[in-house]
């Protein structure tokens, strides 16, 4: 079995995530989007989360900052984002906390229908990228081949929400899936 990991050399490293070992190389962070759901919203009641959007017109802004604003971001500075975890300029980048895992997992599952990150040692883990007021992209992180694999995207800021700046209800009146839509019109 792995031992948990302690504060790391750069930065804070959670102790949530076992196996958590910092970028050994300079090879670019890259992305896997072969997961198709990704984008897909849900709603998980007795969690008081949802990831689903008011309309099409809120979820054209969001995927216009997702793919001309977060992604570019993540891959520019993906590996100091991993080696900075929760620090610095990237406070809103780090693994998935511990208590937020077992929301964050339903979430998986409701969407992919299936546990993607597993209970291994080493390899992938469940991160958060937060580079944007609200958007967090939550990705499976594979440090053996650095490489992340949108899982889905946490519009509302609700896995870590802040009192400060999220609205108390976004379950009510946010019903709009882009996955559902374009299944229903295709």
């Amino acid at each position: 079995m792995g031992k948990r990991m302690k504060k790391g050399n750069k930065g804070n490293v959670s102790k949530n995530v076992k196996g958590n070992k910092p970028i050994e190389s300079n090879s670019p962070l890259t992305f896997d989007l072969s997961k198709e759901n990704w984008l897909k919203g849900v709603s998980i009641t007795r969690d008081s989360y949802t990831n689903k959007l008011k309309d099409k017109d809120m979820f054209i802004d969001y995927i216009t900052e997702l793919f001309h604003k977060v992604i570019p971001l993540i891959q520019k500075n993906g590996n100091d984002m991993i080696r900075q975890a929760g620090t610095q300029g990237w406070r809103h980048c780090h693994p998935v906390d511990e208590e937020k895992l077992d929301l964050s997992k339903k979430i998986l599952e409701e969407i992919h229908g299936q546990n993607l990150t597993g209970d291994k040692v080493s390899g992938p883990q469940l991160w958060q990228f937060g580079v944007s007021q609200n958007i967090r992209l939550i990705a499976i992180y594979d440090y053996t081949n650095n490489y992340l694999t949108p899982v889905f995207v946490d519009y509302h800021h609700l896995i870590h929400p802040d009192d400060n700046f999220n609205q108390p209800d976004y379950l009510n009146g946010y019903n709009y899936c882009p996955i559902e839509y374009y299944q229903t019109v295709n």
